[in-house]
């Protein structure tokens, strides 16, 4: 029970710092963004996400995002440092910062996409790739999302955002 509630915490944390992420960036406007939150359930096991990512008017892109395991309690930090917006689509990508699993070291590159499809009660439900570990493939490699969408799984709770100016 303490860790399920620690992890709810880490996650309304992070997802605190996602929503606030546009206001703190009112001096570089952001020219896209993607956030979000939630859970996604891939047979017994599910995973939480919280991420936030911001591409600014000068090409810099800042961002992080945390993911956890509940079968293996697998916990990853990674620092985003590429976003690429493709429509509803966004891809990311980065480097794990924090981790407690030897399978996935500090040092090793992460890939993952997110789709924003829409709000509102008639909007079907959002979706978000697995991460893919250790490609070597930044996100600005991924030129057209119909890529990534066999790889899309639909999110059980949560919201995600996805947005260029």
């Amino acid at each position: 029970m303490k860790k399920t509630i620690a992890a709810i915490s880490l996650f309304m944390a992070v997802a605190a710092v996602a929503a606030a992420g546009p206001q703190l960036a009112a001096a570089d406007p952001a020219v896209q963004s993607a956030s979000g939150s939630g859970r996604v359930h891939l047979g017994l096991p599910f995973r939480n996400f919280a991420f936030s990512a911001t591409r600014h008017a000068d090409g810099a892109v800042t961002g992080q995002a945390e993911v956890m395991r509940s079968d293996t309690g697998v916990r990853l930090h990674i620092e985003i440092d590429c976003l690429n917006v493709l429509g509803d689509l966004a891809v990311m990508s980065g480097v794990v910062t924090a981790t407690n699993s030897p399978e996935v070291p500090v040092g090793v590159d992460e890939l993952f996409a997110v789709r924003d499809n829409g709000e509102g009660p008639n909007a079907p439900a959002d979706e978000i790739t697995l991460a893919f570990s250790g490609l070597g493939i930044a996100c600005t490699n991924i030129p057209d999302p119909g890529l990534l969408a066999p790889f899309l799984f639909t999110i059980e709770s949560g919201q995600i955002q996805v947005q260029q100016k």
